[in-house]
């Protein structure tokens, strides 16, 4: 393994021993192997109690291909692939695996700032498509942008550059530049495999790596929350790769708070968006290059400007994160935190010789607990939120897996614990906001890790999982919060919504400064576990409450904040979001006048033409490939779908996690998507066919979601056209109601329940004691 370092500015290398390895549960699946091979027995009994190590990668591959032809061999559900065979376990990546072995991790003795971070990013020409391919010849790279953090703002290219000389000019820039980190948006599905085609169609080799060689590719398969993306990850020697597209979606995967994942909108979101900033759309980069290249020059370098304010605000946690744990920096941003969880785990056990558990078998069978008892409009309202509840818990009442023998588990839970909350002391402490945002982005990255902890007990591929351990976390958290919702009735206060470590409530009416707060909540939380603490975790003034998980908040400074699929859907298309947050924000005023006047004003906008596509547009992931979505079609067990449809009918070429943006035309409200529908890029201001009356449709669908707040009849008159009276928000009234009576639940006070080792410790844990 080659391994870099900085010293006082100067670059070294050096090659370190690396011995590529697997777990193996029996090793007679080794039996016969005849490239030189070391097999050790691990001690303790768990399943994988062998360690088997070889000289190369290849020859560790060439011993999986023959464990699973041994493993094969009379076996009635023959196997394929190393990752189904329930005799090995494997980790595929060769620096996570050099790091376990050698205990080392990157950056040691780095600031994150001491990383040279270089943003790249290229402007492609197409004609007559939109969208330029880099398969088709006359398609081309005509502008490269690249800025680092160092000062430098460049853009190569111009009128009179070839594309083989820019390429040429590219490469040599960067092996002088000689960055640690390479940057970019969507980096990994569009620059860089349009780059290395193109260099292969010139006959370049596109050797920007430190030892001289050309960027190594892998197809991989990443997951957002629900949302699974296929994309093709490259390696570059020496050197580390971040895709700040990764970055949005791992943000977003938790706050839920974004429209999109485009470089645009995420720099606007964040605030990174200068005033003087160039727009070009995607469709017509070709049309400035021909009339206006100068324009396009300065839009090309507003992007690498904003990957690199977006890097530097998204990276930090990443970076201080890859000072733990054994993974390179790439793969930590790319990876989720049961899989660092485990790594961390899998060293020690290594490290110790220890044998390694499989998997639970079985599922978890208790969640967090969530309930709502009110809907309609109630403030003052207080958040209070368990801290961390789930990793307290495990720490307070001793939960750990079964399978780890050798009680490391725990200890690492509490040592991050104590150096989060170290790095939080010392960010108050911080004499200037350098100092401040270090120690910010290292309680982050431990934030995240702590609470992982619990989900990795249920995360099903977990080596360590444990149902019965989970299951013990949410039951025990279920009782803390009901204990706190009987005592916040019993002090007059009104629950309107539990959310499986926060309460929002409408505290007592003698409950009106900070002071009252903090005596409330030390009231209502006596008799907890130490280490439960309750903290506000936000004021507001009024609260809709719509359903469960479903809210929106407007703080005292009239900011306001959605929560829910219901309500803030991307499913909706955006007019359709927009006129949802206008009516929460006319709701929460008690504003019955202004709510018709919304919804008068939207049809108004739907019938004469005044929305952009983007307004009207969806856009959908296509989470199948072609021939996947077509063979489910011909086989009848799923239904046409648009996005899929206008993919295939314009000849999209697409990878699974890919957008596609579409629209409907036609005339007949209840036109079928599938049938109706047309790309986004296609629209024509000029000749506008998008379908009037399923647009008004779908405004009605929408306004319907706030029903549950009027009398029928008062509803009716909101969300219609004025007839032969004008409308008069006279005697209607927002409703209020409750949905449920604690008071009818059984809400005793906390008391945990003894818990019998032997159902979900080791007898010898050293956790038990």
């Amino acid at each position: 393994m080659e391994v870099y370092s900085r010293m006082e500015g100067t670059l070294t290398s050096r090659r370190m021993d690396f011995f590529p390895f697997f777990f193996l549960s029996d090793a007679y699946y080794l039996k016969g192997y005849s490239q030189k091979h070391w097999i050790k027995e691990l001690s303790g009994d768990k399943h994988f109690r062998y360690l088997c190590a070889f000289e190369r990668w290849s020859h560790m591959w060439d011993a999986v291909r023959d464990v699973i032809s041994r493993f094969n061999v009379g076996n009635p559900s023959p196997v394929q692939s190393y990752s189904d065979l329930p005799i090995l376990h494997l980790r595929s990546d060769p620096v996570s695996q050099f790091l376990m072995q050698t205990g080392m991790t990157l950056f040691k003795g780095l600031e994150f700032q001491d990383l040279h971070r270089l943003q790249l990013d290229i402007e492609t020409y197409s004609q007559p498509a939109a969208f330029s391919n880099p398969h088709r010849r006359d398609d081309r790279i005509i502008l490269v942008a690249l800025s680092d953090n160092r000062g430098m703002e460049r853009v190569l290219g111009g009128k009179h550059t070839s594309e083989e000389a820019l390429l040429r000019e590219l490469v040599d820039v960067l092996r002088k530049a000689d960055p640690d980190v390479i940057e970019g948006h969507n980096i990994f599905n569009f620059d860089l495999p349009f780059i290395m085609r193109r260099c292969e169609l010139h006959g370049i080799q596109f050797a920007i790596g430190r030892d001289g060689s050309v960027p190594s590719s892998f197809d991989g398969r990443m997951s957002f929350a629900e949302r699974t993306v296929d994309t093709t990850t490259y390696e570059i020697a020496g050197r580390h790769i971040i895709d700040t597209l990764f970055l949005v979606q791992s943000y977003d995967a938790t706050k839920r708070t974004l429209e999109s994942y485009g470089l645009k909108y995420a720099a606007k979101h964040f605030g990174f968006a200068r005033p003087d900033r160039v727009y070009i759309e995607g469709d017509k980069i070709s049309w400035y290059w021909d009339h206006d290249p100068e324009a396009l020059k300065r839009y090309s370098l507003d992007d690498v400007t904003e990957t690199r304010s977006l890097s530097e605000y998204l990276s930090p946690s990443v970076f201080y994160l890859t000072q733990m744990i054994p993974f390179g920096y790439g793969s930590a941003a790319r990876s989720g935190s049961s899989a660092k969880i485990e790594s961390m785990l899998l060293r020690e056990y290594i490290r110790q010789r220890a044998s390694v558990p499989q998997r639970d078998i079985g599922m978890q069978t208790t969640g967090g607990y969530t309930d709502i008892f009110y809907t309609g409009v109630l403030g003052p309202v207080l958040d209070a939120d368990v801290e961390s509840l789930y990793p307290s818990l495990m720490l307070s009442e001793g939960i750990s897996p079964r399978s780890e023998s050798l009680g490391i588990f725990l200890p690492l839970l509490e040592s991050l614990t104590r150096m989060r909350l170290e790095a939080k002391k010392k960010m108050k402490k911080a004499p200037d906001a350098e100092t401040r945002s270090k120690f910010d982005a290292m309680q982050s990255s431990y934030k995240i890790l702590i609470n992982s902890f619990y989900g990795y007990l249920g995360y099903a591929k977990a080596l360590f999982s444990d149902y019965l351990a989970a299951d013990a976390v949410t039951k025990t958290g279920q009782k803390i919060l009901r204990h706190l919702m009987t005592s916040i009735r019993d002090r007059d206060g009104k629950v309107i919504e539990v959310d499986t470590d926060g309460i929002f409530f409408v505290p007592p009416p003698d409950v009106l400064t900070e002071a009252d707060e903090s005596r409330f909540l030390g009231e209502i939380t006596k008799g907890l576990p130490s280490g439960i603490n309750l903290s506000t975790n936000g004021r507001y003034e009024s609260m809709l409450s719509y359903k469960m998980k479903n809210y929106a908040l407007l703080s005292h400074d009239r900011r306001l904040r959605i929560k829910g699929s219901s309500l803030t859907s991307r499913a909706i298309e955006k007019f359709g979001r927009k006129f949802i947050q206008e009516c929460i924000e006319a709701l929460l005023r008690l504003d019955v006048a202004g709510l018709h006047g919304i919804y008068l004003r939207n049809r108004r906008e739907i019938i004469e033409h005044t929305h952009d596509i983007a307004d009207l547009c969806r856009t959908e992931s296509l989470k199948e490939t072609e021939a996947d979505y077509l063979q489910t079609i011909q086989a009848g067990t799923r239904n046409r779908s648009a996005s899929y449809e206008v993919a295939i009918a314009e000849g999209v070429r697409w990878k699974p996690g890919d957008r596609i943006r579409y629209y409907i035309t036609g005339n007949d409200e209840n036109a079928r998507g599938f049938e109706h529908c047309k790309l986004a890029e296609q629209w024509d201001p000029n000749f506008r066919d998008e379908n009037v009356p399923y647009y008004l449709k779908r405004l009605d669908e929408q306004a319907r979601k706030f029903d549950v707040f009027f009398l029928p009849q008062d509803f009716q008159a909101i969300f219609s056209v004025e007839g032969l009276f004008e409308f008069s928000p006279e005697g209607i009234a927002v409703q209020t109601r409750m949905v449920k009576d604690i008071g009818g639940m059984d809400l005793t006070t906390y008391t945990p329940e003894p818990v019998d080792p032997k159902i979900w410790l080791d007898e010898n844990n050293p956790a038990e004691s």
